[in-house]
């Protein structure tokens, strides 16, 4: 018979990996964020991609860190369904 489920102490090690990108993404963002804004960088390229980076690509970031951080939350949830599940 196929064992169905998870080895919940790796779903939970899976779930901790994700937080943890999630945070690294989000605390590169503010490092760049910050490094950029001290830059000494003028003319047209300058606001190009300053606006590029705070309208596109900073946000791109932060979409990326939600779906890791969401995706962390739902191996916790799955981890935690499967402890129930075992235990009955």
């Amino acid at each position: 018979m196929a064992m169905w489920g998870a080895d919940v102490t790796q779903l939970k090690a899976l779930g901790s990996k994700l937080l943890a990108g999630s945070q690294e993404i989000d605390n590169q963002r503010s490092l760049l964020t910050k490094a950029l804004g001290s830059t000494d960088w003028m003319g047209p390229d300058a606001t190009k991609f300053r606006n590029e980076w705070n309208g596109e690509h900073s946000a791109n970031l932060t979409r990326a860190a939600q779906a890791l951080q969401q995706a962390s939350q739902q191996a916790s949830r799955n981890a935690a369904d499967q402890e129930s599940a075992s235990s009955n």
